[in-house]
């Protein structure tokens, strides 16, 4: 449900967040109701900034039951940069909130209770956000780290893993509480929501990894240049294999080497990628040079 725009952005909220906030007022809790909805506005805005000034097309900030989501229709995950900006840019306005508020209070322009909603919300959320697991923030900080070395593909495995070993260990941290009689919901509905959505990042990462071959293209078009990476690998290793070692913003050129590494031939990306089209992802590479009889 559209509730209005920022920075000509459309901000969303989903129908389950709506229910919860009228129940919270209800309860009589609607000021901190609108104090953490100050604390996630501003972390999705901090997102939807830098993607801006790195001259991205952002849709849309969606406020959900346990967090926000900023759809950017750009491409961002596969320049690893960007990604690390984007990501660090919510957490890290929670943190420049929370000195600024010590600030006021050093100032004695605010008094702090106890309990302050303000400062336990920006906590809980730039600590909970650079844990190292999609779809938080942190683990698209490692993906970045990650990609540069390993490929996007196997990247995102890794961090998707991070995200359903956190959803276990918050299910099972409700359990636990079950049995001591304490009844916490959140626990399992964020684990429900993280399960779900690490995996949502592992199926996208093929599409994602595709959409590299135009991005690189355009890349290509406009600078005039490309740099390239070369691998040395066996003949019978699987195009899925090479194509998972392919690093993002990189054009690469491989060597076919038998066991006793003589070379077989030579592929660029492009050769490898339209062989994928023509045998699948499980023919080995060995198949697409002249001596490729090799089944």
């Amino acid at each position: 449900m559209r509730i209005g725009s920022i920075f000509d952005v459309d901000v969303k909220i989903s129908i389950t967040l709506v229910v919860l906030v009228v129940i919270a007022v209800f309860l009589g809790n609607g000021a901190e109701i609108a104090v953490m909805f100050f604390v996630f506005m501003a972390h999705e805005t901090a997102h939807v900034l830098v993607a801006r000034s790195l001259k991205m097309r952002v849709g849309e900030i969606e406020l959900l039951p346990f967090g926000g989501a900023v759809r950017i229709e750009s491409v961002f995950e596969l320049n690893p940069a960007n990604e690390i900006y984007i990501a660090l840019a919510g957490p890290g306005i929670n943190i420049i909130l929370l000195l600024g508020y010590s600030a006021l209070q050093t100032l004695g322009l605010v008094d702090v209770k106890e309990n302050d909603i303000f400062i336990q919300a920006n906590l809980i959320l730039a600590g909970f956000n650079l844990l190292p697991a999609l779809p938080l923030d942190g683990g698209r900080v490692l993906r970045a780290i990650l990609a540069r070395e390993i490929g996007f593909k196997k990247a995102t495995n890794i961090a998707s893993y991070g995200g359903l070993i956190l959803a276990l260990f918050l299910a099972m941290t409700g359990f636990y509480a079950l049995s001591i009689k304490v009844f916490n919901p959140n626990f399992f509905l964020i684990s429900g929501f993280l399960a779900y959505s690490a995996l949502k990042e592992k199926r996208t990462a093929s599409y994602i990894f595709i959409r590299d071959i135009t991005f690189k293209r355009d890349m290509l078009s406009r600078e005039g240049l490309l740099v390239t990476k070369e691998l040395v690998v066996l003949y019978d290793l699987s195009l899925k294999a090479v194509i998972n070692s392919f690093v993002p913003h990189r054009y690469h050129f491989v060597k076919v080497v038998d066991h006793s590494l003589r070379v077989w031939g030579y592929l660029d990306e492009t050769e490898i990628l339209n062989g994928v089209l023509e045998y699948g992802v499980n023919a080995r590479i060995g198949k697409l040079l002249r001596r490729g009889n090799y089944d």
